[in-house]
C-alpha cells in the first residue's frame, strides 16, 4: 500500500506544462490511444512534461561522485540547427536531496533545481558541429562557485546549455540526473550497523528484437530479415555484455534471469545454421502454369547462409552458466492481449510455452512459474501468476515490484520504455537526458528504493551500461547488509484489492487497439482451422500442430512491446504489427488455397446413368488432409460421393462417383467443394456441367432437322427460280 501511495502522490486534478500548454487530465480519464495506422497518435499518453529541445547536450563520461570532490564530467554538444550557436555556457544546477523513487521521477520531470553551481563557456558552434566539453564542478562548501553538497545522498542534477542566435538568448538544451553521492568513508550502499537489513530481489530481463522473417510453416529453416542478432551475439555485443554483466556480479541469489523464450529458441536454432534474406520462398506447392511462371517465381528470394552460428552456440553455453531464470511472454508479447485473444493454443504458446523452453534449452527448471509480463501490469485473467507493478491491479494472482523504481528504471537505455502503470504527469521524451545519465539514475533510484523490501523489475529491453549501473548499486547494497537477498522463487504472491478495476490506473500508449486484438483473434482461429483439415501420418514426422506452429508465432511476435513501448520507435512497431499481420493473412491463404478441386472441364458427359463423374483433388501442403465432397445442386441431383477423401501430401488423387441426374433434364450444373468432416469449407467452389447422351442426341437430332429443313427450303426456292427462268424464255 505504501508504493501505491507513492505512486499516486504526484497525480493532481491538472498540469500546466510550461512551453507546452498543456492541461492534462485526471488519469483515468485519459483515453487509450488507438493503434489505427496514420492516426494522430495522443501525445499526453507520452508527454507529460519537458518539451522539445533545440540543441543536443549529453552527459558521456563522470566518475563517481563523492562528498566534497569535485565532479568530473564529460558532455557532448551538437548543433542540428542551420544557424550558428554563440555565447554558449553550461550551468551546473541542483535540488535537495531526495528520499524515494517517486519524488526522483518528479525531480526529474518538474523539479525547480534553486542551488546554482558554477558555469563554463565553450566557443561558438557552427550548424551540424558537434564537440565535448570537460566540465569540472566544485562541491565542498568552500569556494565561491559550488554546488555546495555537505552529505551523502541521492541529488537532482540539472545542467543547462544557454547561448545566443543571432544576438537573442536562447536556452538550448539540458541535461538531468539523479546522482548518488556517496559519502567520504562510507561507500555506496553502507548502512548503520543497526538497522536491519531489507529484502532484495532484482529482475534481469533478456530479450532483443528478433526480426524473424513472417510467413513460415514448421519445417522450413530459420531466416532472419537481417544479422543483427547475430551482432548482439559476438564478442562484446549488447547480448553478450549482458550474460557477463549478471555474471561479474555476485548478487548472492538475489538476481534472476527473466529471458524470452523466442529470443531462446531463436538462438538454439540460429547454432544450428540459419539464412537471411528479406521474403521467403513460399510454402505450399501447387501446379503453375508457365504464363504464371513469368511473373511469381520462388527463384527470386535470394538467401544468404547466417554468420552468427559459432557465437550463438557460444552464447547459450555461457548463458547456461548463470544461477536462475524465469520465463518473459513469447517475444515479450502483451499477455494481456494475448489472453484477450481468447484463443487456448495461443495463449498456451505466447504464456506457457516459456517455462518447458527454457528446461529444453538450458536444461534447468525455471526458479519461479511466476511470468515476467513485460507491459508491467495485466488486466486479463492468465494461466501463470504475473510479475506486475504495486500501483495496479490484477486478476488471479501477482507478485508485485516497486512500480515508481521500475518507471525510472525502463527510462535507461537505447530504447527507453514509457511504461503503462506510469504518471503521464511525470512522463517525457526520456532520450533528452543522456543513457549514461539515465543509467546513473538507474543505480540510483535502486539504492532509494532499498530503504523498503524491495523488487527491483529492470527494462525489457536492457543495455549493458544500465544494467551494470543498476547491479553495481544492488551488490553494494547486499555486500554492506543494507540489503538481503531475496530469491525469486520466495517471493510472496498477491490478490487484489476486491472490487478494484484488474489493470493500470493510467493510460498505456503502447496498448493494443481492440480492433488489433480482434483480427489476431480471428486469424489464430482461421490457424487453427488449416491445422484441423490436416491429418498425421507415420511416414512424416512433422505433425500439423508443428506445421501451424510458426504462423501462431508470428500472431504473438505482432503483439510484441519490444518497440511499441519507446516513444523513438512507435511508429514502426505499429507498422510492423500490420505487415506481420498482412503477411500471416496472405500466408494462410495461399496454403488454404493450396487444397483444390481442379476443374474437369466445361461439360461432363456420361456415357449412362451409370457412368461415374471423375473429379481430381489436390494438396499442396507437406501432410495428407481428410476432406468431404460437398456438392450444392438442383432438385432431383444427388452425387453419391465417398464417405471421405484422403488427399496425400504435396500429391493429388482421382476421386470417383456416380450420379442420379432428373430424368426430364438433359444438362445439370452442380457446385462442388472440399470441406472437413465437421463441413467447414476448405477450398473454393468448383462449377460442373453434366449432360447423358441421351440429351445429346436430342440436341443432335434438333439440330439436323433444322439443317434438313434450311437445305430443303434452298432447292425449293432454287427450283422455283428455275422453271420461272424457263417460261420467261419460251414466251
Amino acid at each position: 500500500m505504501r508504493q501505491r501511495l507513492k505512486s499516486w502522490a504526484a497525480v493532481g486534478g491538472c498540469l500546466a506544462v510550461a512551453g507546452w500548454g498543456l492541461c492534462l487530465p485526471l488519469p483515468e480519464a485519459a483515453a487509450q490511444m488507438d493503434s489505427t495506422a496514420g492516426k494522430q497518435q495522443d501525445i499526453q499518453a507520452w508527454l507529460g512534461a519537458r518539451g522539445p529541445e533545440r540543441a543536443t547536450l549529453d552527459l558521456i563520461a563522470a566518475e563517481p561522485f563523492t562528498v566534497g570532490k569535485e565532479l568530473k564530467l564529460t558532455f557532448q554538444v551538437h548543433n542540428p540547427t542551420d544557424e550558428a550557436m554563440e555565447d554558449l555556457q553550461l550551468t551546473s544546477r541542483r535540488g535537495d536531496a531526495v528520499e524515494g523513487t517517486a519524488q526522483a521521477r518528479t525531480q526529474l520531470a518538474t523539479g525547480e533545481f534553486p542551488y546554482y553551481g558554477p558555469s563554463t563557456t565553450t566557443a561558438p558552434l557552427q550548424p551540424g558541429e558537434t564537440r565535448e566539453v570537460t566540465f569540472q564542478v566544485p562541491t565542498s562548501l568552500h569556494g565561491e562557485q559550488t554546488l555546495a553538497i555537505e552529505d551523502a545522498g541521492a541529488y537532482p542534477l540539472l545542467f543547462t546549455l544557454t547561448g545566443t542566435v543571432g544576438g537573442e538568448a536562447v536556452s538550448f538544451a539540458e541535461e538531468r540526473l539523479i546522482g548518488q553521492v556517496q559519502g567520504k568513508k562510507q561507500a555506496l550502499g553502507d548502512a548503520p550497523s543497526d538497522s536491519k537489513p531489507h529484502d532484495l530481489t532484482v529482475v534481469y530481463p533478456i530479450s532483443a528484437d528478433i526480426d524473424s522473417v513472417p510467413g513460415g510453416a514448421g519445417g522450413e529453416d530459420l531466416i532472419l530479415a537481417s544479422d543483427e542478432l547475430a551482432t548482439e551475439l559476438a564478442e562484446g555485443g549488447r547480448l553478450d555484455r549482458l550474460v557477463s554483466t549478471y555474471a561479474d556480479h555476485d548478487l548472492r541469489g538475489a538476481g534472476c534471469v527473466a529471458i524470452d523464450p523466442a529470443l531462446l529458441d531463436t538462438v538454439n536454432r540460429m547454432a544450428e545454421g540459419y539464412k537471411v534474406g528479406s521474403a521467403r520462398p513460399a510454402q505450399a506447392e501447387r501446379p503453375k502454369r508457365l504464363r504464371d511462371s513469368w511473373f511469381n517465381n520462388n527463384d527470386d528470394v535470394h538467401l544468404e547462409p547466417g554468420t552468427g552460428k559459432e557465437d550463438a552456440a557460444r552464447w547459450l553455453k555461457r548463458l547456461r552458466e548463470l544461477d536462475c531464470f524465469m520465463s518473459m511472454p513469447w517475444a515479450n508479447a502483451n499477455a494481456s492481449s494475448v489472453a484477450k485473444a481468447n484463443n487456448p493454443f495461443l495463449t498456451y504458446e505466447g504464456l506457457q510455452r516459456g517455462n518447458r523452453t527454457i528446461e529444453r534449452i538450458l536444461g534447468t527448471k525455471p526458479a519461479t512459474s511466476v511470468l515476467a509480463v513485460g507491459s508491467g501490469y495485466v488486466d486479463q485473467q492468465l494461466p501463470l501468476p504475473a510479475l506486475v507493478a504495486d500501483n495496479t491491479s490484477w486478476p488471479g494472482r501477482a507478485v508485485t515490484f516497486d512500480a515508481s523504481l521500475g518507471a525510472l528504471l525502463a527510462q535507461t537505455g537505447s530504447k527507453p520504455q514509457t511504461v503503462g502503470y506510469s504518471n503521464p504527469e511525470l512522463r517525457y521524451d526520456y532520450s533528452l537526458d543522456s543513457e549514461l545519465s539515465r543509467a546513473i539514475t538507474g543505480g540510483a533510484a535502486l539504492s532509494l528504493a532499498a530503504s523498503d523490501d524491495t523488487v527491483a523489475r529492470l527494462p525489457n529491453y536492457l543495455d549493458p551500461s544500465a544494467a551494470e549501473y543498476a547491479l553495481d548499486s544492488a551488490e553494494a547494497l547486499i555486500d554492506s547488509g543494507q540489503s538481503h537477498a531475496r530469491t525469486v522463487g520466495s517471493l510472496k504472491q498477491e490478490t487484489a484489492v476486491p472490487g478494484s478495476l484488474p489493470g493500470s490506473p493510467f493510460s498505456d500508449p503502447a496498448a493494443f487497439a481492440e480492433s488489433d486484438i480482434v483480427r489476431v483473434e480471428q486469424q489464430a482461429r482461421y490457424t487453427d482451422e488449416l491445422m484441423n483439415i490436416m491429418v498425421d501420418d507415420p511416414d512424416i514426422a512433422l505433425t500439423p500442430y508443428e506445421f501451424v506452429l510458426p504462423l501462431r508465432r508470428d500472431l504473438l511476435a505482432a503483439l510484441s512491446l519490444t518497440n511499441r513501448d519507446s516513444l523513438g520507435s512507435n511508429a514502426e512497431a505499429r507498422r510492423r504489427f500490420t505487415h506481420t499481420m498482412d503477411v500471416h493473412s496472405n500466408t494462410l491463404r495461399d496454403l488454404r488455397s493450396s487444397v483444390a478441386l481442379i476443374p474437369p472441364g466445361n461439360v461432363y458427359t456420361r456415357v449412362s446413368e451409370s457412368s461415374p463423374l471423375l473429379i481430381v483433388a489436390e494438396n499442396g501442403l507437406p501432410l495428407p488432409v481428410e476432406a468431404k465432397l460437398q456438392y450444392d445442386a438442383p432438385d432431383g441431383a444427388r452425387l453419391n460421393t465417398p464417405k471421405s477423401v484422403r488427399i496425400p501430401a504435396k500429391g493429388s488423387i482421382t476421386v470417383s462417383m456416380t450420379a442420379d441426374m432428373p430424368k426430364d433434364v438433359d444438362r445439370t450444373d452442380i457446385g462442388l467443394w472440399l470441406a472437413t468432416p465437421e463441413k467447414q469449407t476448405i477450398s473454393e467452389p468448383i462449377s460442373i456441367a453434366v449432360q447423358t447422351r441421351a440429351g445429346i442426341v436430342s440436341v443432335y437430332g434438333v439440330g439436323i432437322a433444322g439443317a434438313l429443313a434450311l437445305v430443303l427450303a434452298t432447292l425449293f426456292r432454287l427450283g422455283r427460280h428455275r422453271r420461272k427462268k424457263s417460261q420467261r424464255l419460251k414466251k
